[in-house]
């Protein structure tokens, strides 16, 4: 098809028998007359039909001399018709049997017996960029597009051509090289004629350029999404094109009636996107979201994977043994440790295998590890986010001989004050013990032989009863905000178990290395926020299998804001959350399930 193969359309020009010539007259090649003279430059806009003699002007029918056609995969114009389309000057040059066209920026000459083309005096190739056809000239629009200028665009369906042009003053004399840029046309419409107290503004950006140039830059004054207070508030628009022009300023009011819609809390809690942190006072925090009922919930905690957390000491002064446990089976490995020495030293887990006569081969499943860093929420957050985003399909495995001793792990250098933070599910088919290990830089395991056990400074150390909590939670028809908090000791109960060196029960404090899955059947429609109570907190939670960041940078503080997990719709068939306490961050912290109705 013609527009398949090229978008822009093509010119057409002259009739060229001596005839059709004569018969023409000079009315016939004329400009047109000085009612379509402009004093400044004035937009025309034509239709055109492949085929076909019939055009709109501006609006206007007009019968064109002969029809536009295809020629050669192109369209083209029959050049009698330039004058009254586009104010151009055409003459018929008897003596010479040429036609001669002047444009805006050129003066070009058709000899129409010898086919050949002048423009400016320079030879062109007449066969792209005219045909003769029933002994009419015939242009086109690739060369007219860079001598009269003009914008235009096809109609496949109709087969019409859509054509702006800037017509210059002066009967289409020749000008320059350069097209008179207009001013862009600002203009926005909004969708509702007043609005509700918090009712959501919703504006239609409709400005344009006469030209076709892009619009490049808005400047919008007073737009704003929802407005709390009655009466008229002004809203202004202003834009630049690709030249660099700007508009007028386009203004109107938007009306806002004394009816409540959404309060500014509420706004936000409808529609600010999922993943954005929302900064409040704490008064409106406390007023909206503190004392709300609880959801109800099922809780169970999987007792087939033990919990191995070795975080005390936190900040280790001296070399040694930081924890040990024996594993014969499944466990989670959770460390997290600073060097407070002042020296360059190496963390690393070591595996002995104490079996005088069979192999064992321990498979990781899930791992989530950080390289050493001073800021203490970024490990934490960095090594939960691995962790949660394994899904286990790339096991790794280690054999360890009968008697054998070798790393597990063994991380990078750490300078003073650098921590760490790893996590890791082992799977082992015999018994083997772990140990976390502080050691010299670069030091083999001969060096760890006679290392004493670091004593326990107050922070979680122990192997405990448990790693994965699922909380079923029923959130089908709640009617008020409501919370589930993780990490307060009560209503989430940490997991317990015993320290392997003091043979002492231990409390994991916070439920460090546990993984919570919260799945949701059929939930209404609902926003699903994070509310920190207990202090700085940076962590990531999966929400149906994306990572949503809280916050999405920095960090939060209690009673600051709150960042939007979740926002449901009321038709999924279910929701599932993952979390597991980052290392660095207080707890507790609030899940809250905030009903929205249908606004």
């Amino acid at each position: 098809m013609w527009f398949a193969k090229k978008w822009c359309v093509v010119w057409t020009a002259f009739t060229i028998t001596a005839a059709s010539l004569l018969a023409a007259a000079p009315a016939a090649w004329a400009a047109p007359d000085t009612a379509e003279a402009k004093a400044v430059p004035g937009s025309v806009s034509s239709l055109l039909y492949i085929g076909k003699d019939e055009a709109y002007r501006n609006g206007t029918p007009l019968k064109l001399e002969a029809p536009v056609l295809e020629v050669r995969g192109q369209a083209y114009l029959p050049a009698v018709s330039l004058p009254s389309l586009f104010g151009v000057n055409v003459q018929w040059q008897e003596a010479s049997q040429s036609v001669q066209l002047t444009t805006p920026s050129a003066f070009a000459e058709f000899q129409l017996p010898a086919k050949q083309l002048k423009v400016n005096g320079i030879t062109e190739s007449f066969e792209k960029s005219a045909s003769l056809i029933n002994d009419r000239l015939y242009i086109s629009m690739s060369w007219l597009e860079k001598h009269i200028g003009f914008k235009a665009s096809v109609n496949e369906d109709l087969k019409r051509i859509d054509l702006l042009y800037i017509q210059m003053p002066g009967n289409g004399s020749f000008h320059n090289d350069t097209m008179p840029n207009t001013k862009p046309i600002a203009q926005f419409s909004v969708n509702k004629d007043k609005y509700r107290l918090g009712e959501p503004i919703i504006y239609s950006n409709t400005s344009y350029d006469p030209d076709g140039d892009a619009i490049t830059s808005v400047n919008w004054t007073g737009n704003a999404e929802a407005i709390f207070e009655p009466g008229l508030f002004k809203v202004s628009l202003q834009v630049t094109d690709s030249k660099g022009t700007e508009s007028e300023v386009f203004s109107r009011n938007v009306e806002i009636i004394n009816e409540p819609y959404l309060d500014p809390f509420e706004y936000k809690v409808y529609h600010e996107p999922v993943g954005t942190f929302v900064k409040d006072e704490e008064a409106t925090l406390r007023k909206y979201l503190r004392d709300i009922p609880t959801l109800p919930n099922v809780a169970s905690l999987s007792k087939d994977r033990p919990l191995i957390v070795s975080d005390s000491p936190e900040t280790f002064t001296e070399k040694g043994f930081l924890y040990q446990e024996k594993v014969n089976g499944k466990a989670r490995l959770y460390a997290d440790h600073v060097n407070g020495m002042n020296e360059k030293v190496q963390f690393a887990i070591v595996v002995r295998n104490p079996n005088p006569d069979k192999t064992v081969k321990i498979t990781t499943t899930r791992s989530g590890e950080v390289y050493p860093s001073i800021y203490a929420n970024l490990i934490g957050n960095e090594a939960s986010i691995e962790f949660l985003q394994d899904n286990g399909d790339k096991p790794e495995t280690l054999t360890v001989g009968p008697y054998q001793t070798v790393y597990y792990k063994k991380m990078p250098e750490f300078f003073p004050g650098q921590g760490m933070n790893v996590i890791y599910d082992v799977e082992t088919d015999g018994e083997v013990y772990f140990s976390f290990v502080a050691m010299d830089a670069g030091a083999d395991l001969s060096s760890i032989g006679m290392f004493d056990r670091l004593d326990y400074t107050g922070n979680v150390r122990g192997t405990f009863n448990g790693s994965d909590v699922t909380w079923n939670v029923d959130a089908k028809s709640f009617k008020k905000p409501s919370s589930l908090t993780i990490g307060d000791g009560t209503s989430d109960p940490f997991v317990t178990g015993d320290d392997f060196f003091r043979k002492h029960d231990s409390l994991n404090l916070g439920n460090y290395g546990v993984v919570y899955k919260i799945h949701i059947d059929n939930p209404r429609k609902m926003s699903v926020l994070l509310l920190p109570r207990g202090g700085v907190f940076k962590g990531p939670f999966e929400v149906n299998g994306k990572i949503i960041q809280t916050p999405p940078s920095g960090v939060m503080m209690d009673y600051q804001g709150y960042t939007i997990l979740a926002r449901t719709d009321g038709t999924e068939p279910s929701l599932d959350i993952e979390f597991t306490p980052a290392a660095g961050s207080a707890f507790p912290v609030d899940v809250i399930f905030y009903p929205l109705d249908d606004k």
